[in-house]
């Protein structure tokens, strides 16, 4: 019975953690944007740094596909699975393809993540530079500028940890978003993959 109860306890103190570091919701809603050429993402003028100390903005990315997501490195519950949910994504894309498709990974926590810290999370995630960009912006109103501008809310709580939503977003080589998916699992969108093959 003591067993029971201590395992019970854990259980729960885990699930409670899970909630307070991220907020996110347990459910996929994955939805097509309809976004006029007006509306591209390359309109965004905010600076980035990637994990190897290059300054770049969202209109230097010109991949037929990009995966974009956010997230911050302290995070050790819900961010690594966006990480390997993005990673199991491409996996999914077949191998002649894939050098048409990238991923974007932007940081929530300018100041504390860099490109030193992006580069260890890139190496731990076993990333291919070549396909994967870690970023960070110079403070957070250009952090947040890029945030609303893919739908995602995020909030800093007074221990230091970000809690925000999850959502991937497809961005086509003309910075039009093209689907969203928002979702906390490791496994790979089945809406999202049909739209990487079909754009491709």
């Amino acid at each position: 019975m003591l067993m029971k109860t201590l395992l019970l306890s854990i259980l729960l103190t885990i699930s409670a953690a899970s909630i307070a570091c991220d907020d996110h919701a347990a459910h996929k809603a994955a939805s097509t944007v309809a976004a006029p050429s007006g509306n591209s993402l390359y309109q965004i003028d905010t600076p980035l740094i990637d994990q190897a100390g290059n300054s770049f903005k969202l209109a230097d990315e010109q991949a037929r596909i990009t995966i974009i997501s956010m997230f911050y490195g302290d995070c050790n519950l819900s961010c690594p699975i966006v990480m390997e949910n993005v990673k199991r994504t491409i996996e999914a894309v077949p191998l002649a393809q894939r050098k048409n498709i990238r991923a974007l990974l932007i940081s929530l926590n300018p100041g504390i993540d860099t490109p030193q810290s992006l580069a260890g999370l890139a190496k731990v995630h076993q990333f291919d530079p070549a396909a994967y960009r870690l970023a960070v912006s110079d403070n957070d109103g250009h952090t947040r500028q890029i945030a609303a501008s893919l739908g995602i809310k995020y909030r800093r709580a007074a221990n230091g940890e970000i809690n925000h939503n999850t959502r991937f977003i497809l961005m086509n080589q003309q910075g039009i978003i093209i689907k969203t998916s928002d979702t906390l699992s490791i496994t790979p969108d089945p809406e999202i993959l049909a739209a990487i093959l079909s754009n491709l």
